[in-house]
C-alpha cells in the first residue's frame, strides 16, 4: 500500500494508494485530498496493480514525501527496516526528490509479486543516513496466500527443475539424433553416388563389375580386420581396466602407508615434544644452577676484591710503617750521635765537676770557720768559676 497526505496544519495535494480485496481479487484505488477527501469511487485502478504497504505524505513547503503510516503485514512492515517519517528519495535507483505524488504513485505501483527498490533518507538528530530497501509489491492477503501456497510452490519448483533436466536431456538427444541423421544422410548420399557409378560402370563394361566385386571383397576383409582390431581394442580396454584396478589398490595401499607414517610421525612428534619438555626442565635447572654459580662467583669475586683491597691497604700501611720506621731509625741514629756527643762532653766535664765539688766542699768548710764575708767572696769566686766552666762547655 502507498499513501500520501499532507502533514497536520499544512495544505497540500495528497494521495492514498491501497490494496483492497474484492471478489477474490485485489483492487487498487487512489484518493486525492485538497482541503477535503473525495470518494473512492472517483479512482479506477486495474486489478493487476499493487503497492508496498506504505502511506506517504507530502510536505507543502519542502515537497518532501515521507512515510506517514506503515500497513501491518505489508511488504514494508515485513522488511522491518523502514520507519515512520523516513523521506523517500529514490525509486529503482532513480531520484524522485521534489516530484509530485502522481509520479511517485506510477513508479511504485506494479504487478503483484514484482519487486521495486525504494531509497530513503533518515535524520536521527544531527546524523543523516541513506539506505535502499527492495520490496515485493502485494497486499497482506497476497503474502498470506503465498505463505499458504509455499508447499505447492516448492513442489512446482521441483517439477520445474526436473522438467529443465528432461529438457536438457531432450536437447542432447535431439542433437545426437540430428548428428546421426546427418551421418546417415551423408552415408546414403555416398551410397547413392557409388551405386550410380556402379550402374554407369555396368552400363559401360562388365569388367567394372568384377572390379567392384573385388572391391567389395576388399571391404569385407577390411571389415574383418576392423572387427579383429575392435577385439584387440576391447582386450586393451580390459587390460587398462585391470591396470586401473591395480593402480587403485596401490593407491589404497599408499594411503594406508601414508596414514601409518602419519601416525608414526605423530607418535614421534609426541615423543620429541616430551623430550623437549624434559630438556626444557633440565635447561631451566641448569640455568638456575648456572645463575647460582654465577652468584657464588660474584660473591667470591667481591670477597676477593675486598681482600685485595685489604691487602693493598695493609701494604700501604706497611709501606707507611716502614717509612715511619726509617724516619724513626734515622732520628734515633741522630739522637744516638747526639748522646755520644753528650757522653763525650760529660766525660770531659767530670774532672771539672770534681774540682767544682772540691771547691764547694772547701768553701763550705771555710764559711763555717770564717764567717759571712768569706762566704761572699767564695761565692763570687765560685760564680766566676762556673761562668768560666760554662764558657768552656759551650766552646767545646
Amino acid at each position: 500500500q502507498v499513501a500520501c497526505e499532507p502533514r497536520p496544519g499544512k495544505l497540500a495535494d495528497s494521495a492514498v494508494l491501497s490494496d483492497r480485496p474484492e471478489g477474490g481479487a485485489m483492487d487498487d484505488f487512489m484518493a486525492f485530498e485538497a482541503s477535503k477527501r473525495v470518494s473512492e469511487s472517483d479512482i479506477n485502478v486495474t486489478n493487476s496493480l499493487a503497492g508496498v504497504g506504505i502511506f506517504f505524505q507530502q510536505d507543502s513547503d519542502t515537497n518532501e514525501v515521507f512515510v506517514k503510516t506503515i500497513v501491518t503485514g505489508g511488504s514494508a512492515d515485513r522488511s522491518g527496516v523502514i520507519r515512520v517519517s523516513d523521506v523517500v528519495v529514490r525509486v529503482d535507483h532513480d531520484n524522485v526528490e521534489g516530484q509530485p505524488l502522481s509520479t511517485l504513485r506510477s513508479r511504485i505501483l506494479g504487478r503483484q509479486g514484482s519487486y521495486v527498490t525504494l531509497g530513503f533518507r533518515r535524520k536521527d538528530g544531527m546524523e543523516t543516513t541513506y539506505y535502499d530497501v527492495p520490496l515485493m509489491r502485494g497486499s497482506p492477503e497476497y503474502f498470506d496466500s503465498l505463505k499458504a501456497n509455499q508447499p505447492l510452490q516448492d513442489e512446482l519448483e521441483r517439477f520445474k527443475r526436473q522438467n529443465h533436466q528432461l529438457e536438457q536431456q531432450r536437447q542432447a538427444d535431439a542433437q545426437e539424433l540430428h548428428r546421426f541423421r546427418t551421418h546417415m544422410e551423408a552415408q546414403r548420399t555416398e551410397f547413392d553416388r557409388k551405386f550410380l557409378s556402379m550402374d554407369d560402370a555396368l552400363a559401360r563394361k562388365d569388367e567394372e563389375i568384377s572390379r567392384l566385386q573385388l572391391e567389395n571383397k576388399r571391404l569385407s576383409d577390411h571389415k574383418r580386420e576392423a572387427e579383429m582390431t575392435k577385439g584387440d581394442l576391447n582386450k586393451i580396454k580390459e587390460s587398462y581396466m585391470d591396470d586401473n584396478r591395480r593402480h587403485e589398490e596401490k593407491e589404497q595401499q599408499r594411503n594406508r602407508y601414508v596414514e601409518e607414517l602419519k601416525q608414526k610421525m605423530d607418535d614421534e612428534r609426541s615423543r620429541l615434544e616430551s623430550q623437549m619438555r624434559k630438556l626444557e626442565v633440565d635447561l631451566r635447572n641448569e640455568r638456575r644452577m648456572r645463575e647460582e654459580s654465577e652468584a657464588r662467583e660474584h660473591r667470591l669475586g667481591d670477597e676477593s676484591k675486598r681482600r685485595e683491597d685489604e691487602v693493598r691497604a695493609k701494604a700501604i700501611k706497611n709501606q707507611e710503617g716502614r717509612q715511619k720506621f726509617e724516619t724513626e731509625k734515622k732520628r734515633l741514629q741522630e739522637m744516638q750521635k747526639i748522646n755520644e756527643n753528650i757522653g763525650g762532653l760529660l766525660r770531659e766535664m767530670d774532672p771539672r765537676l770534681g774540682s767544682i765539688e772540691a771547691d764547694l766542699f772547701v768553701r763550705d768548710k771555710l764559711s763555717a770557720a770564717a764567717g759571712p764575708s768569706l762566704t761572699t767572696s767564695l761565692s763570687s769566686s765560685s760564680a766566676n768559676a762556673r761562668r768560666a766552666d760554662d764558657g768552656s762547655f759551650f766552646m767545646a
